[in-house]
């Protein structure tokens, strides 16, 4: 009787632990995006995102800024100082970003998450920052400086962006 009681217990205690879990996993969501004021992307002229002032650390405008044909939604901005700034918005997501540009960093922009990426092209120093503006879309400012250092060029883009992701219209 006493086995037969022990063995009752056991059976009842595995057949307890055992379930079935019904439906397909869900992926959990993504993490929190650091994102102090949401901007409006819609109807946003990237050429308006950056003033000569702007540029003035780096030099002088050689043309006046244009949209680049081969990039949507893009401004490039050409300097007399062998230096280019590109804008583009709104741009492909900050994770999207962080997922192509396996070598780049996560800093913030005005309290805003961004993904910073540089490196050499040809005789080009390049960096470009996706700044999240929503959770699905950034302002992407870009710089290439030629003969700069690293350190160099990313100090040049960090105001520039600054200054025009405050002139984005708020959300």
């Amino acid at each position: 009787m006493r086995r037969s009681l022990l063995l009752l217990l056991t059976l009842l205690a595995v057949a307890g632990c055992s379930y079935r879990v019904q439906g397909e996993p869900v992926a959990a969501p993504p993490p929190p995006l650091a994102i102090a004021t949401p901007r409006k992307t819609a109807g946003v002229d990237p050429c308006g995102l950056v003033t000569e002032k702007d540029l003035k650390p780096i030099g002088t405008l050689q043309v006046q800024p244009a949209p680049r044909k081969e990039m949507p939604n893009s401004c490039l901005f050409s300097l007399k100082e062998s230096a280019y700034v590109l804008v583009a918005v709104p741009y492909r997501s900050f994770d999207e970003s962080k997922n192509i540009q396996k070598k780049g960093q996560e800093v913030e922009t005005s309290k805003h998450a961004t993904w910073l990426s540089c490196g050499q092209q040809e005789k080009d120093m390049v960096c470009t920052a996706t700044i999240a503006v929503t959770r699905t879309e950034s302002l992407l400012v870009a710089i290439g400086m030629s003969g700069a250092t690293e350190a160099k060029a990313r100090d040049a883009l960090e105001p520039i962006g600054q200054q025009a992701l405050k002139r984005m219209p708020t959300a």
